[in-house]
Parts: C-alpha cells; structure tokens; sequence
C-alpha cells in the first residue's frame, strides 16, 4: 500500500520521535549506588507498616529497629530492599573521603548514617545466618566508615563520624554474648588494628558552620565592618532565623544576637583566629581533665555574659569592652558544641575500651569489669539491664552500652 504524504510525514515524525525517546533513555545517566540508597530511603520511609508499633510507623522505623535489636532482623525484608546488592554497589564508599560541602550538613548526617544502618543490617544478618565472619566484616565497615579522611574537617561532619562510630560499637555489642570466643577474638584484633578517627580540635579550626547560618564566622567578621549597627543586627536576624521562631521565645533569640552582635564588632579575623586556636588547642590532646576545665570556663564565662546584661544602663560600675569583652563572649557563646562533642568523643572512647573487654570477657563480663569507670560528665558505670537486655548503665539507669543479645 502506498502512503499518502500525510500519512507518510506522520510516520516519519512518530519514527523520529521513538528514535529521540531510545536515544535519550539510553544516554540518560544511570543512576548510581548512592541514587540507589537516596531512593531507598525515601521509598522506606513513605511505606507504612500495617499497624503503628512502639518503635513506629513506617518501614524505616521497621529497618531501624532490627538494626537497634528491638526486633528480630527478617530475611524476607532483606531480600526485598535487595540489602546484597545495595550494599555491594555502597562499598566504593569506604575509600572515598567525607562529601564535605557537597551536601549540606543535615543530608550529609541522614545519607552517611543510612548507609551504615544498610552495612550493620547486612552484618547481623549474616551473623544470625551463622556467618560469623562475613557478618564482623560488614559491622566493622560502620567503624571504617567513621574514620574516612574529612571526617574532621567541620564539627558538623566530625558529628557524622561520631555518630557511625557510635552505631558501629552498638551493633557489635550486643554480640559479646553469642559470638563464640574465637570469633570474640577475632573481633578485637580487628577492633584495636583500626586507626584512630579524626581530632576535634582540627574540626574546630577547619569548621565553616560556627555561626547560625552557611557563612563562617570569620567571613562575618568582615562583612560586619561596612555595615551599621542595626544593619549587623538584620543580618545576624536572617542567620538565626528569628522570623521561623514563636512569638514567645522572640525575645530570648534576640538577647543572644545581639550577643553575637557585640562579639564580631570587638573582633578582627586575626584576633579571631587566635581565639580560635587557643579555644581548641584546650581540648588538644583530648583528656577528662581538659574536659573538665573547657567546661568549666565556659559555664563561668556564660554567668558573667549574664551578670554583665543583668548591669542597668545608667550603672557607674565599668563594663568590659573591646577584645577582653569579644573574648569572654567567644568562650559564653561557643564553647556549648565543642563541649558536646568533646563528651560523647570521651565516652566513645571509653565504650570502645569496654568492648574490647566485653568480647574478651563473654557472659562472664561483670561489676569487676566496671570499678572506678564513669563517663566523661564523672557518672559511675554499674551492671544493669535496658529494655530487658544486659547492659552498662550508668548510676541513674541510662543505658552506656548494651552488650546482651537483641531481638
């Protein structure tokens, strides 16, 4: 049959145009492993479980808790997320430094954290499988991921680190007790070959997110010197966001950026780099006692910023200014994060000592192995249970570290 030229231009059209679609699904780029587990995450967490359980509603509460040992790991749900092959594609991870900048610091924190959760998920399985090996290598990979090269260069990131620290140590844990001991053993020479993880106090130095906001304190240092006060004060409202904070707490969020206010204008950025080396070499090298003393000053600097505000107006008693004020507001202001982060490096230190001797020890780890420790905050250790499994708490009851069977 022979096309008519309309018909014939229609097909050449529709021809070219499924040529068009082929070519550019094939040079459309493939999506790569961490698109894969981005997409994951986002598909488990719009999935709802049929019921809302205590741990919660959707099935990345469900991967969260087999992870944590609330519930037993299921194979099936495994092999449905395709846990093998996401995991496998995941692995180049291991060799690549910290994103850094690439994301911001809150998608950084949930994707690196995820990828672990996937990594710990696969190593319990594995274990219960019988597995033991296979299953302490993929837990092991939370703690390598922690100590990627970058993991120190903001305290942001220092904070993703710590926290695949922290789950790497957790998920092991709770094996000290089931683990036979050749492979308690095997656990611990792997454990103490791995090289220590990134220092705080160069996190403190290279930090690019000391002020609220995307622009490093020492870059507000210079912005502030060609505007005028109240200008300075709209800047430092945006940064702190004030128009997202209820009415009720307005005035507390600007006593406090005003604050800021007053530290930048008494600040050069070669004063300020100064400050801020002094500021960390005091947590450098990381002990208790440095600890101690950080927090100290800082909880003394934050009551004479409050003695100095409490000072009415007209008083004839002389008021700090200058560097001596920039440098008590410095320490009042930002000693809060450092400390926290100082604390929980301290106790992950100490956790990672205990378990060693937990997996050394079995069943037979007790209230011997617990005399004269307590956390970096001075809380004494005791043998106690959490949510029905054995564990370190502390005096008051909170969980330290749960080393007895999950789920």
């Amino acid at each position: 049959m022979r096309l008519t030229p309309i018909l014939s231009g229609l097909l050449s059209c529709l021809l070219i145009g499924g040529m068009a679609e082929a070519f550019a699904a094939e040079s459309a780029p493939k999506p790569t492993p961490s698109d894969r587990a981005v997409r994951l995450y986002e598909t488990l967490c719009a999935k709802k479980l049929r019921e809302p359980e205590p741990f919660g509603e959707n099935e990345v509460d469900l991967l969260e808790a087999m992870v944590n040992g609330i519930v037993p790991v299921d194979p099936d749900f495994c092999e449905r997320i395709k846990l093998i092959e996401i995991t496998d594609g995941l692995l180049p991870l291991l060799n690549q430094p910290f994103i850094g900048q690439l994301m911001t610091p809150t998608a950084n924190f949930y994707f690196d954290v995820f990828v672990c959760k996937l990594f710990a998920l696969r190593g319990q399985l594995l274990c219960h499988q019988g597995n033991v090996a296979a299953g302490q290598a993929w837990l092991l990979k939370l703690r390598l991921m922690a100590r990627r090269p970058g993991g120190d260069q903001s305290l942001n990131l220092y904070g993703v680190a710590t926290a695949m620290e922290s789950l790497g140590q957790e998920t092991a844990a709770r094996f000290s007790e089931i683990w036979p001991v050749s492979d308690r053993l095997a656990y611990v020479k792997s454990a103490e070959a791995l090289h220590p993880m990134g220092e705080l106090h160069t996190a403190m130095l290279l930090d690019k997110y000391a002020m609220p906001g995307k622009v490093g304190l020492r870059t507000q240092i210079v912005v502030f010197k060609s505007l005028s006060p109240s200008q300075q004060l709209e800047n430092l409202k945006k940064y702190f966001d004030l128009d997202s904070i209820p009415a009720n707490q307005q005035a507390e969020y600007m006593y406090f950026a005003r604050q800021y206010q007053d530290m930048i204008s008494n600040l050069t950025p070669e004063t300020f780099d100064t400050l801020l080396k002094d500021f960390s070499d005091e947590l450098n090298p990381l002990t208790v006692q440095k600890f101690e003393a950080f927090a100290s000053r800082g909880s003394e600097a934050w009551k004479q910023m409050m003695a100095e505000a409490a000072k009415p107006d007209d008083t004839a008693q002389p008021r700090m200014t200058g560097q001596q004020k920039a440098k008590f507001l410095y320490r009042a202001l930002e000693t809060g994060r450092p400390k926290s982060d100082a604390r929980k490096r301290l106790d992950l230190e100490l956790k990672a000592k205990l378990l060693i001797v937990a997996m050394q020890k079995g069943s037979s780890f007790d209230e011997k192995c617990l005399v004269n420790l307590t956390t970096a905050e001075g809380k004494a250790l005791r043998l106690g249970t959490h949510e029905g499994c054995k564990a370190i708490v502390t005096a008051d009851g909170k969980p330290f570290l749960v080393i007895g069977p999950g789920k």
